[in-house]
């Protein structure tokens, strides 16, 4: 990625994930296969258990809003929150290919992202520990929470992505650029000060396009179009209601316990800022899942990011993490990501430097 601009973490693959006995690696590093199997019969299950409730609930929902974005009806749909250019990017899907089409070729497209993202993480490895890689990524609840619900989550780990594998150029922060202007989320405002810091080229990339592309939307589209989704931001079902499936601090725990813990993982995360790229990059994806106001258990796909630089200073808290990974989302997603957050901080400052060194060589 980044067209020829050093990656600044290509040589931080996890020792993890390069086990070796003598000079010949293992066939199949164990340490993969038992992720890749914890998660492979988790997802089976839980698969089977959730289908039938969310499968393309959120594509159908794309569909519903370019519908009624060609109907002159666009905001009527309170748990919609995506931009107008969300919804008119769909349009081609509902007017051109058929239904099943659209939702077969979103999971298709999701897929190959995600395989795409795989390949490159661990291009190093033998084919068959690079398909077991591929399976734990596929396998981890929150993957297949959006493979099924034709959420948007991979893409914009996508996008994220390449900003933190290439370096600080404006070209890598223009398809993070298409996600602000379409699915502006609050996950990501610490990965956009991560940026400030270290991807300041990136972040002037994608700040200014998500502004061209949203000026351009909304001559296209009418200050009446951009009016009704502000006030379906005002008013989201979402807030309104139970919030049956949101993992967030706020939403799981009460106010008096709830805004000491987001206050803490700002506090930590300012820290790991200070300590350098990876450890900083690593708190923001994880203050986004712990302070945004809504996080469902898709979101936490950001997190399969850091498993490369954390894995390479801490290998075995990080197997540990990714092995109960999928469990910890469901059974309570602030402790499994505070952990990740506390194991990032509790790396010596020098085995960060070290590996920022190692990776610019």
């Amino acid at each position: 990625m980044g067209g020829g601009v050093r990656d600044h973490w290509r040589a931080m693959l996890p020792r993890m994930l390069t086990a070796r006995t003598g000079q010949a690696s293992l066939a199949i590093n164990p340490w993969i296969f038992a992720v890749a199997a914890i998660n492979a019969i988790l997802a089976v299950g839980i698969g089977v258990l959730i289908a039938p409730h969310v499968w393309s609930v959120d594509g159908d929902r794309n569909l519903a809003a370019a519908r009624a974005l060609m109907a002159g009806t666009f905001g009527q749909d309170h748990g919609y929150l995506y931009t107008p250019l969300a919804a008119a990017l769909a349009i081609p899907a509902v007017a051109v290919v058929p239904y099943g089409g659209a939702v077969l070729g979103w999971l298709v497209a999701r897929i190959g992202v995600l395989l795409d993202g795989v390949r490159r993480e661990v291009g190093d490895l033998s084919t068959i520990d690079r398909i077991l890689v591929a399976v734990a990524a596929i396998g981890f609840v929150p993957t297949l929470h959006d493979l099924l619900l034709g959420n948007v989550s991979i893409p914009i780990t996508a996008a994220v992505a390449v900003v933190a594998w290439s370096g600080d150029g404006y070209l890598a922060g223009l398809p993070l650029g298409l996600v602000l202007a379409t699915v502006p989320k609050p996950a990501l405002i610490p990965i956009l000060i991560w940026m400030l810091v270290f991807r300041r080229r990136a972040l002037t990339s994608a700040v200014g396009s998500a502004a061209i592309l949203s000026v351009a939307t909304l001559a296209i589209l009418g200050a009446s179009t951009y009016g009704a989704w502000f006030q379906v931001l005002l008013h989201p079902d979402y807030m309104e209601t139970n919030q049956a499936g949101n993992l967030a601090l706020g939403a799981m725990l009460p106010a008096i316990l709830a805004w000491p813990l987001m206050t803490l993982t700002v506090v930590a995360t300012i820290v790991a800022l200070r300590r350098g790229e990876a450890p900083g990059f690593i708190a923001c994806l994880c203050a986004g899942l712990l302070i945004a106001p809504y996080t469902m258990a898709y979101g936490a796909v950001l997190l399969l990011l850091a498993v490369r630089p954390l894995a390479r200073v801490a290998p075995t808290p990080t197997f540990v993490l990714a092995a109960t990974g999928s469990v910890g989302v469901i059974v309570f997603l602030p402790i499994w990501v505070g952990a990740i957050l506390a194991t990032t901080l509790t790396v010596p400052r020098s085995a960060w430097i070290s590996l920022q060194h190692g990776a610019a060589t």
